[in-house]
């Protein structure tokens, strides 16, 4: 009978055996020697399943093994050296020259006073430090995003065809634009020859045309500078006339009310026949006091003649006659005023309805005096807001290409090319580190 002080020596010594044979060992040191042959047994066993267990532990593909990668020097060589040989080859024998013009125009609005007496003066002072963009500067955006926009083709005039000057025989295969072009191309190719660039602050516009030929670069750069000429003043225009429109529109409405109610006065006095109840009815007025005093020194005389004559005598009779009619023409010139008496619309009455009348004319030309005043401050803001297009470096003829940049592109291609390279090699080695 073994000891345990035997079992933990045999134990420590076949630490670094096999698993079975461990087993084995610990299974004889730790159990009587009675059981050692059934012990025996089931260690060969376990013995001749440790190489199929072994097996089973190893990853299996299922069939489907991943390519292993070629090497880095053929992908080096594959994707950096040969891209930047044929880059170089193609700048310097094959790329055609390509000349620039560049216009630089600003966009300035009109600064007026008002003169109105009952307006208090006014500028327009517009400051570019204060952070607000100003309508010159929003505008000077406009204009650069419309020269890069495929509208600017059909103002360019029929002189001036992008397709005829990048479809020149000067240009190489790379550059050319292609002849059946769709206009999505076009405008893609026309982004990449024009560029324009704002300067915030001032709002200056520059715009830099390339073309293969030194006279298309200035035709094309005089047609862009044109074309945004044309633009520049129809939106001044419409912002004009949106700023007047209202006030137009009161001027005419006024003007419909005064002359309506001149109408309506020369209607009414072609129906009453006066032509100002007021001069009529001091008139009539006049002629009835005059004829008061005149009846009154009639009948003193008449009295003092019946006194002294007889009613039958010719003077006395005369003098009666004469007051009778005097008498009559007093009746008369008070139905004029009260509208007692005769047919025609008493004087009184047609007085009330010619001043209603008169009071609706003075306020309608009140109205339109207000109106024409409001016409003319509108003005005087439309005027303020005024736009204009002032080119203040116009475009010249090219002497020196000056794209393609040479130089520039052959050393920045090589360098895109090995960062492009190096990334796809650090991910290819990263996958190669956990699969093979």
């Amino acid at each position: 009978m073994a000891t345990r002080e035997d079992v933990k020596t045999t134990i420590e010594r076949s630490s670094e055996t096999t698993t079975a044979t461990s087993f084995e060992a610990r299974v004889a040191a730790s159990r009587p020697l009675a059981l050692a042959k059934p012990l025996t047994a089931l260690m060969r066993m376990l013995k001749r399943d440790a190489p199929r267990a072994a097996e089973r532990a190893k990853p299996r593909t299922r069939g489907f093994r991943l390519p292993k990668p070629p090497s880095y020097g053929q992908t080096f060589v594959l994707f950096v050296v040969l891209p930047s040989l044929a880059s170089f080859f193609y700048l310097i024998f094959l790329a055609s020259d390509q000349y620039a013009a560049e216009a630089r125009f600003a966009i300035r609005t009109g600064q007026l006073s008002s003169t109105l007496e009952d307006d208090p003066p006014t500028t327009v002072t517009p400051s570019p430090l204060s952070g607000i963009p100003t309508i010159a500067n929003q505008n000077a955006y406009v204009v650069a995003n419309y020269i890069r926009s495929p509208a600017i083709f059909a103002d360019l005039g029929p002189s001036v065809d992008p397709r005829r000057i990048y479809g020149r025989p000067e240009a190489d295969f790379w550059a050319r634009l292609p002849a059946n072009a769709t206009r999505e191309q076009l405008e893609d190719y026309w982004k990449g020859m024009v560029r324009t660039n704002v300067d915030g602050p001032s709002g200056v516009v520059s715009v830099t045309v390339r073309a293969f030929r030194p006279a298309d670069a200035r035709e094309l750069a005089d047609a862009i500078v044109a074309a945004s000429e044309k633009l520049v003043n129809g939106l001044s225009q419409r912002a004009r006339e949106d700023a007047m429109a209202s006030a137009e529109a009161e001027v005419r409405r006024t003007e419909g009310l005064v002359r309506g109610s001149l109408e309506e006065m020369q209607a009414y006095r072609d129906k009453v026949g006066y032509i100002n109840p007021l001069t009529a009815t001091a008139s009539a007025s006049q002629l009835l006091l005059e004829a008061m005093g005149e009846k009154i020194r009639l009948e003193s005389d008449y009295f003092v003649s019946l006194r002294a004559m007889s009613a039958d005598a010719p003077t006395v009779i005369a003098q009666k006659t004469r007051l009778d009619a005097l008498d009559k023409q007093i009746s008369e010139l008070k139905g004029r005023l009260t509208g007692s008496t005769g047919d025609k619309e008493s004087i009184a009455g047609t007085l009330a309805r010619y001043e209603e009348l008169e009071l609706k004319r003075v306020f309608a030309e009140k109205l339109y005096d207000l109106a024409s005043r409001s016409l003319e401050r509108s003005r005087q803001r439309a005027e303020q807001q005024h736009l204009y297009l002032s080119v203040f470096a116009p475009p010249e003829v090219p002497e020196e290409a000056r794209y393609p940049q040479r130089l520039r592109l052959g050393i920045l291609i090589p360098i895109a090319l090995i960062i492009l390279w190096g990334i796809a090699a650090l991910t290819v080695a990263t996958i190669e580190d956990h699969t093979f």
